[in-house]
């Protein structure tokens, strides 16, 4: 997400502001709606001084960790290539990966092969207890509470229609929008993307009722399933689902299913739009420490699995990290990644490789949680900046889990 407006164009947008006429509350669109606009103004520019603090802004909820930790046990760090090889535009590169990392605003770098520690790092003044927030890897959490959440009983199947649960939207075209189209970002809602307070990219980030923005203001542009069209609408849509159909806040059926199972070191939150909604931010901001995203990580490479308890259904974690063949959409945002052999599938981002393949959750700034199945590689980089690009980020990654030799 790219915030905000110059100066001069926050100026310009103010005298717009002033000559508007005054409409009543129920007409107002959302972007006039006062303590929106306050925080577009004066939050935002606090977004580029220090866009990693995000997390201190918003209100949020509480996710405790478990008395007893699960602790990763060292391995040979001679097994991590101390270099690494990557394309700048046509240029080959082939850097010492720490000079990478602490020039590419990198705050942590983990990486675990086999269960093991092969090097944790922390760069820029972070350090291990230091909070790394999420951007969009909070969406890979959300997909995997869905995944609990049906086998649960608590939502029947991806097949269902959301209406199912969001009633109110019965009757504007939305019935045939499905929990699937939700999860491979397929809804057919419109999302702009921009910095402008209108576009649905904005209004989503600092919204203070995303339940009635959600409810009321949305507008469909084309057919559900049509193409595929990145939206974070379509995991808030998502997160307030989960929230109706378990009957509780994200926060705490995330503690409860991965948080207290994994045995997380620290504890973490998660970012809502408002004291008085009290809905989280679904698709940004779940607030936690780099060696916890780790953990996340191992329960997928491992399918689900965490020392013998299925925390995750096992076919699930395959769903919503392998491709779909018959998923043959065009790509209206991000095509570059699927020419590039990639697919994204309930909110993974995945890559077909001559050995297989890889996945990954993915944040805006180059915040991954990297899984290389074929290597049984783990791979968490958190930072407030990509450096070198994403294209240069999957190759960087994906060559490390390729040059660890196994054990």
């Amino acid at each position: 997400m790219k915030h905000f407006l110059s100066a001069t164009a926050l100026l310009a947008f103010a005298s717009i502001l002033s000559i508007l006429p005054v409409s009543t509350a129920s007409a107002a669109p959302p972007w006039l709606n006062g303590e929106y606009l306050y925080r577009y103004f004066v939050w935002g520019p606090q977004h580029l001084v220090s866009k990693s603090d995000d997390y201190k802004l918003f209100p949020y909820h509480d996710i405790q960790n478990p008395k007893t930790a699960f602790h990763f046990a060292p391995d040979d760090p001679k097994a991590l290539p101390a270099s690494v090889e990557y394309h700048h535009g046509a240029t080959l590169k082939r850097d010492a990966l720490e000079d990478l990392l602490r020039s590419t605003g990198t705050h942590a770098f983990i990486v675990i092969r086999n269960d093991r520690i092969l090097y944790e790092n922390y760069f820029n003044a972070y350090q291990r207890s230091s909070i790394c927030l999420s951007r969009s890897v909070a969406k890979s959490f959300v997909s995997a509470l869905v995944g609990i959440a049906i086998n649960e009983g608590f939502i029947k199947s991806v097949a269902e229609p959301i209406t199912n649960y969001l009633p109110e939207l019965n009757g504007r075209g939305f019935n045939s929008i499905t929990i699937r189209h939700l999860l491979t970002m397929g809804s057919g809602i419109r999302f702009r993307f921009g910095q402008l307070p209108w576009t649905e990219e904005t209004i989503d980030y600092f919204y203070p009722d995303l339940t009635h923005w959600l409810l009321n203001d949305l507008t469909i542009v084309e057919p559900p399933g049509e193409s595929f069209h990145y939206a974070d609408c379509d995991t808030e849509l998502m997160a307030l689902i989960l929230k109706r159909a378990t009957h509780r806040t994200l926060a705490e059926y995330l503690q409860q299913k991965i948080w207290e199972p994994l045995g997380m070191e620290y504890p973490a939150t998660w970012s809502i739009d408002s004291d008085r909604d009290g809905l989280e931010m679904g698709f940004v901001l779940l607030n936690a420490r780099a060696i916890d995203f780790a953990k996340f990580g191992r329960l997928y490479l491992n399918n689900g699995n965490w020392n013998g308890a299925q925390i995750v259904p096992r076919d699930w974690v395959i769903e919503s990290t392998t491709a779909d063949p018959g998923d043959r959409r065009p790509w209206e945002t991000y095509p570059a990644f699927q020419t590039h052999g990639g697919y994204y599938k309930y909110y993974w981002w995945g890559h077909r490789t001559s050995g297989g393949y890889t996945f990954e959750a993915q944040g805006l700034w180059g915040q991954y949680i990297f899984v290389s199945p074929k290597n049984k590689v783990v791979i968490v980089r958190t930072g407030n900046d990509w450096g070198v690009g994403p294209a240069a980020w999957q190759e960087i990654l994906a060559y490390l889990a390729n040059h660890i030799p196994p054990e």
